[in-house]
C-alpha cells in the first residue's frame, strides 16, 4: 500500500481501493491488503497464491472490516 488511497466519502475513516481477500467457502473471505491500483492488487494476490482474489471496495483503516462494491 504505497500510494495514498482515496477516502470513502460515504463512510468516515474508510478508504476505497482494490482489496486482496483470502477466500473461504463462505464468500467474500478475510481481508488481506488494499491497493490503489488493480495491477498491484493482482500481483499481491498472485504472490500469496491460491485462495486469494481481488475485489474493489472500501476498507476501514486499522481494522479487518471491508465492504465490496
Amino acid at each position: 500500500m504505497e500510494e495514498a488511497l482515496p477516502a470513502d466519502r460515504a463512510n468516515a475513516g474508510w478508504v476505497k481501493g482494490w482489496m486482496v481477500l483470502r477466500t473461504k467457502q463462505e464468500l467474500p473471505g478475510d481481508f488481506v491488503s488494499i491497493h490503489a491500483h488493480a495491477a498491484e492488487a493482482q500481483a499481491d494476490a498472485h504472490q500469496r497464491g491460491p485462495g486469494h482474489q481481488v475485489f474493489h471496495g472500501s476498507h476501514k483503516m486499522g481494522s479487518d472490516e471491508f465492504m465490496i462494491d
